[in-house]
């Protein structure tokens, strides 16, 4: 909706509830931790948003009842969230029939069976018709204020009046399994039977887990709002020949490959470096960065605030935020080494966050997962300074293995240690660095005679506060446990949106 003040930074992609692709402020608030757990509490883990927008009701003013036409066949693998942002109350949040979802038939359906056109549909007659499929169903009006959630099932009946007295402003923030078609509906056709639009496709972006790009447009997240470089990380690869070359009389040469921004990530560097025996990079120091070493060839020492540590080739380390560090080579020949360094502006907390790792995945005990002939291997993971979780696992590709191009919800580095793979069209070998930004489509094939063996390193955005919930056949009535806590981030959230809502 529109009001006389808003300013359209970043309009919506393709159609009103579009806003989720294209703005970050709904895609911070879609993604909210708070928000993703109780969303894959319900349809699962593998979760994509497809719509987003704002919900703006004058005084008086009434949206007749209905289903959503997006998710009205979605047989509950879709879900919608409602929160308040301004005038919420009793008199002017949305009404809803629970059991609804269950009638097998929506409200413009069983509208147009009574002969009732849209806007003369009365609550007295919602009820009746509800109680007639269910005798269980009645019409619910809950009593709500600003920064309160609902969580219903797409299929659900709903509508509302604003009886407050004033405009009632809400987001409205759509979910639905990635193997869901969600398609733009006609809006010229707002009564059964419904039409949909084959072109665009709503642009969708995945919020957890992975999705097939065959079943719907899923897109890359916006990036963050202010992010420290200007250039947006896609799918790339960038093969290495270890060891490094290092020209005679140097004692330490760093190689880029690569800096940018993702959705999760607000500034990620990659490079190598080669390091001559007996000598360091720098003496060791502190950074705001966290940061992943994983030794390519050679030997070094880590040179810890506490003591050295023997670092061979295969071997890699965790650092977090300022960890002092640096390394020593102490073989003959140059130690070859690789670096991934990333921050994000705003941090997590500092509860339970990782600490300094030291991971050997070929030398400790194997205890993999075997998934389709893919064995997987954990190594490391946990929340950051900078990430709701940082994840680093290994593993082994037989060969004529793979898997199919998917999108997931977290960036994804891959350093090829043995072996082959075929990518993005290409074929690689060890020690070559593959990177997918989050909403990108990529696959993965072992063209080869013998095992590719892989690190994965794993990009998970931020993380926050958690909710408490009730129960309501079809619906779900949630308060942040620290209320005001979550009423202080809704008024931020609701001055960002409405300067990139349209």
């Amino acid at each position: 909706m529109v009001w006389a003040n808003a300013t359209s930074r970043h309009p919506p992609l393709d159609w009103s509830k579009g806003h989720g692709a294209s703005s970050r402020a709904f895609y911070e608030l879609a993604s909210h931790p708070t928000i993703v757990a109780i969303v894959t509490e319900l349809l699962g883990g593998d979760v994509m948003l497809w719509g987003a927008s704002i919900e703006s009701r004058r005084a008086g003013e009434v949206h007749p009842w209905h289903t959503d036409i997006e998710s009205a066949a979605s047989e509950g693998t879709a879900l919608s969230v409602w929160i308040g942002l301004q005038h919420t109350s009793r008199d002017s949040a949305l009404t809803l029939v629970p059991y609804s979802h269950r009638f097998g038939a929506t409200v413009q359906e069983v509208r147009r069976r009574h002969g009732k056109r849209r806007a003369d549909a009365t609550a007295d007659d919602i009820a009746g018709w509800a109680h007639h499929l269910s005798p269980r169903a009645s019409v619910l009006q809950p009593d709500m204020v600003d920064g309160e959630a609902l969580f219903f099932d797409g299929r659900l009946w709903h509508g509302s009046f604003n009886g407050s007295g004033r405009t009632r402003r809400a987001v409205l923030l759509q979910y639905a399994t990635p193997d869901t078609p969600i398609r733009i509906p006609d809006l010229n056709y707002l009564d059964w039977p419904f039409r949909l639009l084959h072109t665009p496709r709503p642009a969708c972006v995945m919020i957890s887990g992975r999705g097939d790009p065959a079943n719907n447009r899923l897109v890359p997240a916006p990036l963050p709002d202010a992010t420290l470089t200007t250039t947006r990380l896609s799918n790339r690869i960038y093969p290495l020949r270890v060891p490094l070359d290092i020209e005679e009389g140097t004692r330490w040469k760093p190689y880029h490959v690569f800096r940018g921004a993702t959705a999760n990530v607000a500034d990620l560097t990659c490079h190598a470096s080669v390091l001559i025996h007996g000598h360091s990079p720098h003496p060791p120091h502190r950074h705001e960065e966290e940061e992943i070493l994983i030794l390519l060839s050679g030997e070094a020492d880590l040179l810890l605030p506490d003591r050295r540590m023997r670092l061979k080739a295969g071997q890699l380390v965790y650092y977090p935020a300022q960890f002092a560090h640096s390394l020593e080579a102490t073989s003959d020949a140059p130690a070859s080494y690789l670096m991934f360094k990333w921050r994000n502006g705003a941090a997590a907390g500092t509860d339970s966050l990782l600490t300094f790792r030291h991971a050997r995945p070929f030398e400790d005990a194997p205890d993999s997962t075997v998934r389709e002939g893919l064995s997987v291997r954990g190594l490391f993971q946990g929340p950051t300074t900078s990430l709701h979780r940082l994840e680093c696992h290994v593993s082994t590709l037989p060969p004529g293995g793979g898997y199919e191009p998917h999108v997931d919800a977290h960036d994804v580095a891959i350093v090829l240690l043995d072996g082959q793979v075929e990518t993005l069209g290409e074929r690689v070998g060890a020690h070559a660095i593959i990177f997918h930004p989050a909403g990108e489509a990529h696959g993965l094939r072992n063209p080869g005679d013998i095992d590719a063996r892989y690190l994965v390193i794993e990009f998970h955005g931020p993380r926050t506060a958690h909710l408490s919930k009730a129960s309501v056949s079809g619906v779900l009535f949630s308060r942040l446990t620290d209320r005001e806590r979550w009423k202080r981030k809704i008024k931020h959230v609701w001055r960002r949106l409405r300067h990139d809502a349209v």
